[in-house]
């Protein structure tokens, strides 16, 4: 189970909350189709907000996809992440069709903002994130329904908030602050306001400063402080994160003490936090004890209310079995993945909609285990269940769901054609094959990494099925896809374009190809030996492996001398490695 699964399941779980609430006020909520987004995101319930705004906004807000080139996976998650923030939005409005049309046209370029985050991080929980949003939003609004004042910027900002005008009422916020309040507090409450209004535009930098200036000055209030470290951590400064988590934590316990079942669980999500900073930081025994932490508190509260708190001990888990397959302790992982499963499988049963996916993942990590240690039929059978999950997910959904069924067909590949089952392993490579190419077309940079990744493990199985043609040419289109990804980001690309071409030089070299293969082994070297200077432990296996397949060569081709010296430097590299 990945990162974010169980989080998207919660959001998902806040919309069905909302969905419910809204149909019992009698109320109708706008929202966006989350199946057909070919051509980008289409309104499916037309109610509360007129014909005009509704054109006005979808046309803008389908430019911006096409600007951003979504893939249409990404387009469904921002659908879903719109329809929860939506009902947050309508919750609060007087229902009025003007007021209705206001909100609906302000709310575009926050969407905008969102889509804009979902491009740019590959690993954006959108739907988790609209959840944040939404609670954020309502915090906003209840703050400022408390005035301070009878200035009138004061009076104008919360309906301002309330229409969704964010950037004029952040400029009522910059009137309001350069007045300078007369007490600390509201000073801290000034800036606070001003950073909500930014991270409800999804601008984090800019919401930093008024954070750094409101925690400085009301550091013991627990919503500053809570929104000063997650913004921290999302601006990836950790070390800065961590003393303000470590204070918040400390306040948390002590409100406990009076009253436990109100602020145990603001324990458990700060050490949840907290293991993600360590890990952010390389620190996987601090990581592994802050989850530790969180996982034995959420499993009390799990007892007394399942539905509300097994989400999170599945969430856990799965970020403890990440962690513990991470560091090669394998039994371990398998055992918090297997834990996860059983708690992903008892929510599916009560809500199948929101996490059989969450089910499927968390098999396929369980598959990908199972293979590396060898334990073949284990992994057969979870492949097996999450495909027959992953087929039915694309049959209601192919825009959302295509992605994970290839990224599972191509794991059952790897298995098959590690335990020598050739025929069924191209079988399953060709599927994945198939997906991942209309997938490039769609959105090339999004999707090119796994297209060349299943044609590299295609030209593997075809090198071994004796069809030297066929695996020259996947291994020749696997290149220049990472080759070509490599010059715009080296650290994440050349470890693929040096595992290919060191297959190269295998297949070259077998089928009497002895200069082509001292090229392609000459440029992994190259590659493997940048690797290695920057993460020695990581990468000089690799290097001796390459230098190893490198001297043999030259010592069958009358080039001995050569050739031992590039032996001896390939033992003295596994001799160093051993002695770490």
């Amino acid at each position: 189970m990945n990162t974010g699964k169980i989080l998207s399941g919660i959001a998902m779980a806040v919309l069905s909350t909302a969905c419910a609430a809204a149909g019992v006020a009698g109320t109708c909520v706008p929202s966006f189709s989350e199946i057909d987004v070919r051509d980008g995101l289409e309104v499916r319930t037309r109610c509360a907000v007129s014909a005009p705004a509704l054109a006005r906004v979808t046309e803008r807000l389908n430019g911006a996809v096409k600007r951003d080139g979504l893939s249409a996976a990404q387009r469904v998650a921002l659908a879903r992440a719109a329809n929860v923030m939506l009902h947050a939005v309508y919750a609060q409005t007087d229902h009025g069709e003007t007021a209705n049309d206001t909100a609906f046209v302000n709310f575009e370029p926050i969407l905008e903002g969102l889509a804009s985050q979902i491009r740019t991080h590959s690993d954006f929980g959108a739907t988790a994130e609209a959840s944040t949003w939404s609670a954020r939003y309502e915090n906003l609004l209840r703050r400022l329904s408390i005035t301070h004042s009878a200035d009138p910027n004061e009076l104008q900002l919360s309906e301002a908030a309330r229409r969704l005008d964010l950037d004029n009422a952040l400029a009522l916020l910059m009137r309001l602050i350069a007045q300078a309040p007369d007490t600390a507090q509201l000073a801290a409450t000034r800036n606070y306001e001003a950073a909500s209004i930014d991270l409800l535009r999804f601008m984090p930098w800019n919401a930093l400063p008024y954070l750094s200036k409101a925690y400085a000055l009301q550091p013991d209030d627990t919503d500053i402080a809570g929104a000063f470290a997650d913004t921290l951590l999302v601006q990836h400064e950790p070390e800065r994160a961590e003393p303000v988590y470590r204070a918040l934590l400390n306040q948390y316990r002590m409100l406990a003490r009076q009253k436990p079942a109100s602020w145990q669980p603001s324990i458990a999500r700060t050490f949840g936090k907290l293991g993600g900073l360590y890990v952010m930081r390389q620190q996987q025994k601090e990581a592994e004890a802050a989850w530790l932490h969180a996982l034995e508190i959420y499993w009390a509260l799990a007892r007394v209310d399942p539905s509300a708190y097994g989400p999170a001990v599945a969430d856990t888990l799965d970020s403890l079995a990440t962690l513990y397959r991470d560091t090669q302790r394998l039994q371990e992982a398998a055992d918090a993945w297997r834990e996860a499963l059983a708690l992903d499988r008892a929510l599916a049963r009560q809500d199948p909609a929101t996490y059989r996916p969450a089910v499927a993942a968390t098999l396929n990590d369980l598959g990908i285990l199972y293979s590396a240690t060898q334990q073949t039929q284990d992994a057969q059978r979870a492949y097996f269940e999450a495909l027959g999950i992953e087929r039915a997910l694309v049959h209601d959904n192919p825009a959302a769901w295509r992605p994970a069924l290839a990224r599972t067909l191509n794991n059952l590949g790897n298995l098959y054609s590690a335990s020598g089952r050739l025929p069924e392993a191209e079988h399953a490579y060709r599927e994945a094959l198939d997906i991942r190419q209309n997938l490039a077309r769609e959105n090339p940079a999004l999707y090119q990494p796994d297209l060349a990744r299943t044609l590299g493990n295609l030209g593997v199985l075809y090198r071994l099925e004796q069809q030297p043609a066929k695996a020259l040419q996947a291994y020749q289109q696997a290149l220049q896809i990472v080759h070509s990804l490599s010059r715009d980001a080296p650290a994440a690309y050349q470890p693929d374009e040096a595992r290919i071409l060191n297959n190269m030089g295998v297949l070259y070299s077998r089928t009497g190809r002895p200069r082509e293969a001292e090229d392609a082994w000459r440029r992994a070297l190259d590659l493997y030996r940048k690797l290695a200077h920057d993460d020695p432990l990581t990468w000089r296996q690799d290097e001796a492996r390459t230098l190893r397949n490198l001297a043999a060569l030259l010592s069958h081709t009358q080039r001995s001398a050569e050739g031992d010296e590039l032996k001896h430097e390939a033992d003295e590299l596994m001799d160093s490695t051993r002695t770490q």
